[in-house]
């Protein structure tokens, strides 16, 4: 397969042997995890168990390198593998993964000292520490130029004021990677490395989300947070740079776990469909129901498809640092895969709760948690709208920005 100039190898019917195994230990710790995030989610509360368990699974450091703790350097279609299979148990467990892992200790990987590698990684592959970032504000969103956060120096210390909105382990995070521009200027935004036992820090948790009722997200308020100067991320000038990486690293995780869902979805359509009885024969005879699985499994096969080529044309990006043509070409395909895997898990999810009828709009049922979920994988990360006018872009050239 291809996408522009460079090729993308990889078959999607067969695995490494490595990869079998890797998918063998997250399946495990799927099994475990289960049953607790059935019972956080209805209570609305963070699942707990998400790090004892994935830590004895040494999963928490599945794509960083094994330098670090319990890193275990797995390349990123490998990572992407086993972020589908998390994705089955819920879009809140996935996004856990994504603020720990993709945006987190992946962008502190690339952009940290070595300082603050050995600082850092060890303890967050290993779960004695949970990492967030923080990009998102009250009035900035998609448009990264609207942030209000801003740092000055004082001495050795750099200081903080601002807040941060919508934050993914916001409130359970130990080490947060966060944004700031310099104060009383709107360019030159830095990227910080920021503990949350700050004095000045202060966090408080969202509650009554439409969805995603297991998955901590948070207000995050820094009041004259001052912060040693080696907390500084990445060269000067580079902080909308590390922000965008990231935020590939994200989308890639939300488009991964998207397929996980659908996979989910189809699992639990097809059970129901099997057994519900109605009109004298099980509801799985019916035409019409035939149609809603025969378009998911087609929509979800799809969604891997495009998924795993933008994560084997990522790991080519990641791996040739300066070739800014492949890293464009793996931009666009991680923005394409993320916008038609979340619509298409959305997608899916709302057909499985048809085929279950009234019983899907329990949620009981772990079709109707997917439905609610998904709505904010069409949203984070990137907007439908803002992804949409990017891949547009590649094609009319730059000219025709609609943003300046």
């Amino acid at each position: 397969m291809t996408t522009g100039p460079y090729s993308v190898e990889h078959s999607l019917s067969t695995r490494s042997e490595v990869q079998e195994l890797v998918l063998e230990q997250v399946g495990r710790a799927c099994q475990r995890l289960r049953p607790h995030e059935d019972r956080a989610y209805l209570e609305g509360r963070f699942n707990d168990e998400i790090i004892p368990i994935f830590r004895d699974a040494h999963l928490l450091g599945l794509p960083i390198s094994s330098d670090y703790g319990d890193g275990q350097n797995s390349d990123m279609s490998t990572y992407a593998l086993a972020i589908e299979r998390i994705g089955e148990e819920g879009t809140g467990v996935r996004t856990f993964f994504s603020g720990h892992i993709s945006l987190g200790q992946l962008t502190l990987q690339k952009w940290g000292t070595r300082e603050q590698k050995e600082r850092y990684l060890p303890k967050a592959s290993r779960g004695e520490i949970i990492m967030a970032f923080a990009l998102t504000e009250p009035s900035a969103g998609s448009d990264p130029s609207s942030l209000q956060t801003t740092f000055e120096e004082n001495g050795n210390y750099y200081v903080l004021n601002g807040s941060k909105a919508w934050i993914s382990n916001g409130s359970i995070a130990d080490t947060i990677i966060t944004f700031a521009y310099p104060k009383g200027k709107h360019d030159g935004m830095r990227a910080f490395v920021v503990e949350s036992n700050v004095e000045g820090y202060r966090t408080q948790e969202i509650k009554n989300k439409l969805g995603l009722a297991s998955s901590n997200t948070s207000f995050i308020f820094f009041d004259n947070c001052r912060i040693p100067k080696d907390s500084i991320l990445g060269p000067p000038g580079k902080g909308l740079s590390i922000a965008h990486s990231a935020i590939m690293n994200g989308r890639l995780s939300v488009a991964a776990g998207s397929v996980g869902v659908m996979t989910d979805c189809i699992k639990e359509a097809v059970m129901y469909a099997k057994n519900r009885i109605q009109h004298g024969k099980a509801i799985g005879k019916h035409q019409l129901v035939q149609e809603h699985l025969g378009i998911m499994t087609t929509n979800r096969e799809a969604a891997h498809a495009l998924t795993i080529r933008a994560a084997s044309l990522k790991m080519q990006s990641d791996n040739k640092i300066h070739d800014n043509r492949l890293r464009d070409e793996a931009d666009i395909l991680v923005a394409q895969a993320k916008y038609f895997a979340s619509r298409v898990a959305y997608d899916a999810a709302d057909r499985a709760v048809q085929v279950f009828g009234a019983n899907g709009y329990s949620l009981e049922n772990r079709v109707a948690r997917h439905l609610a979920d998904t709505r904010a994988c069409r949203i984070y990360e990137g907007t439908e709208e803002i992804l949409l006018q990017k891949i547009a872009l590649k094609e009319l050239g730059n000219e025709f920005k609609a943003f300046s």
